[in-house]
């Protein structure tokens, strides 16, 4: 079977982390949207004239189909989770609300709307845990049974079992069941040990020194691994932020506004590192600013989870 026959749309397409996984599989993005330039730019790169800058909240199913061949295997959605995190400290605190009467809430159903429109042999929507808090659980199932979309089946996906060195747990919404793999724990110096420092000479396009404020370059010497410089308030929790990580256990959660500290060097992690951590291979292109492409990083479906997953889908 070639890649082709294994043809995949994906929504919210970020920088690729989802398609590239697939890709690893065997499967084929057709189709990608993304409502940000760079993004679109980014996924061009890696998968060729496919993306496009769109709202999915406008977007139509017949818009996909004149451009594709046939129906897709499989369509792949990471709504926005700013609605939904605990990280957001404005997040609104009725979940019903949060996915009914919030724009970017609803774009969660505008992800059902359009798979159910596509016609897919499979779907999977990827999103925090906060998505389906309350009623909102059983308003999906309800919602995807409606659709004609069959049963659905929440699971609650650790990348570390994944083979990802970084924390990370998510709901994957799917209509087939997700098996863990039998894969060995990463940890950060699995990741990155291997890299030389980033004031050497190489040919690693993402392996450059960020700048660091200076109060935070003063501090830094005395920060142990584990510790952090900035604490800030989510919906219900503090968070940390621009923390040293510790060598031999997995990193913490990757987020887009995450900043990480070298367990060892007094730098911050270098765009390539956190990639690493969230198995990016190295020959995965971003295009972008600093900042836009840790963004990138942080808000993607780790590669390994989706390798693992369209894997199992192909044998199914």
């Amino acid at each position: 079977m070639k890649p082709a026959d294994y043809p995949i749309v994906d929504l919210f397409c970020g920088g690729g982390g989802s398609s590239r996984g697939f890709h690893d599989a065997g499967l084929e993005t057709v189709y990608a949207i993304d409502n940000s330039y760079h993004c679109v730019r980014t996924f061009t790169a890696n998968f060729g004239k496919v993306a496009w800058q769109s709202d999915v909240s406008l977007l139509r199913a017949e818009t996909i189909l004149d451009k594709i061949s046939g129906t897709p295997f499989l369509v792949t959605a990471s709504p926005p989770c700013e609605p939904f995190t605990s990280a957001n400290q404005d997040r609104i605190q009725n979940p019903y609300i949060r996915m009914f009467d919030d724009p970017t809430g609803r774009l969660m159903i505008h992800s059902l709307r359009l798979i159910a429109d596509l016609d897919p042999k499979y779907f999977l929507i990827e999103n925090v845990r906060g998505i389906i808090e309350g009623e909102n659980r059983s308003l999906l199932e309800d919602e995807i049974a409606r659709l004609g979309l069959g049963k659905s089946y929440f699971t609650f996906v650790d990348a570390i079992k994944f083979g990802v060195p970084s924390n990370r747990l998510r709901v994957f919404i799917s209509n087939f069941p997700i098996k863990y793999p039998r894969l060995k724990r990463k940890t950060v110096s699995d990741a990155i040990a291997d890299l030389p420092e980033p004031n050497f000479p190489d040919d690693l396009d993402l392996h450059y020194q960020l700048s660091m404020n200076r109060e935070h370059e003063k501090r830094l010497p005395n920060l142990k691994q584990g510790n952090s410089l900035v604490f800030f308030r989510g919906s219900n929790t503090d968070h940390r932020n621009f923390l040293r990580i510790s060598m031999d256990k997995p990193a913490p959660v990757v987020m887009g506004k995450s900043r990480f500290f070298h367990p060892i060097q007094d730098r911050m992690l270098t765009p390539m590192e956190v990639a690493r951590l969230m198995t990016f291979p190295d020959n995965h292109q971003f295009i972008g600013t600093g900042e836009q492409i840790l963004d990138m990083i942080g808000e993607a479906v780790p590669p390994k989870i989706s390798e693992a997953i369209g894997n199992s889908l192909i044998k199914h």
